[in-house]
């Protein structure tokens, strides 16, 4: 069944009650983006999930932070995120895969972290590696393919539509994530377009599992709400 829901961030622990208390629906809780802005509140994230519990916001996944999953830090941050979507009750974590001099050496570090949580955790919590272009990220969407890891696809992030085609043709069963919205040119996270409705049908179509999140630019915000009802109404059709 497909979960809808918006990404919604914080920075601060002061935010949390701003963000969190007035919500109608579902969410991606996602904790400060740079490792700047995390570092402070990496302590408290057991009082901003029980904040976010108070405030009865349904959280659906989480967004980490941005850091690299390349070396041995990860398993320290990556825990906290893995403990702090338990404590939510949520099943998957969204990485980013990190810029690197790309080599064997590093893919391999990267993919002996991944098993780490994978046998920590045994499918109580899923990393998913989400669809960056460039060649210098540790997991191009086509090596995420290659090693057969979970995925959250973004919709934005892929120029070519043949390209999200043939990942959702063929490792729909991978994908739990969809970060959905559109583009054009060199802008990202624009409003949902006529092609992100299509990849919305082709899903529900397809009886797929899993959350269909909405992640727009800050200056679209105040038509999430709007989208995701129009979305969620397809649904019900």
């Amino acid at each position: 069944m497909i979960k809808f829901g918006i990404r919604q961030s914080f920075d601060r622990i002061e935010q949390v009650e701003e963000r969190y208390s007035n919500l109608n629906v579902p969410v991606e809780v996602a904790p400060p983006y740079y490792w700047d802005i995390y570092e402070p509140i990496r302590g408290h994230l057991s009082e901003i999930a029980e904040k976010i519990k108070f405030y009865h916001a349904e959280a659906l996944s989480i967004h980490a932070v941005q850091a690299p999953i390349t070396d041995e830090k990860f398993k320290i941050w990556g825990k906290e995120m893995a403990d702090f979507a338990k404590l939510l009750g949520v099943k998957t974590v969204t990485l980013h895969p990190n810029n690197v001099n790309k080599d064997n050496v590093v893919q391999e570090k990267a993919l002996e972290n991944l098993k780490y949580f994978a046998d920590l955790y045994k499918e109580q919590i899923i990393f998913c590696i989400e669809t960056f272009e460039g060649s210098r990220r540790v997991f191009t969407p086509d090596e995420i393919v290659k090693f057969n890891l979970s995925m959250t696809l973004d919709t934005a992030h892929i120029r070519n539509e043949k390209t999200i085609w043939s990942l959702l043709e063929g490792y729909k069963q991978n994908i739990k994530n969809v970060h959905l919205s559109a583009k054009d040119g060199n802008k990202q996270h624009l409003p949902i377009d006529a092609f992100c409705r299509e990849v919305l049908s082709y899903l529900i179509e397809t009886k797929w599992d899993g959350n269909v999140i909405l992640e727009y630019l800050f200056e679209f915000h105040e038509r999430m709400l709007d989208d995701l009802r129009s979305l969620e109404s397809t649904v019900r059709v």
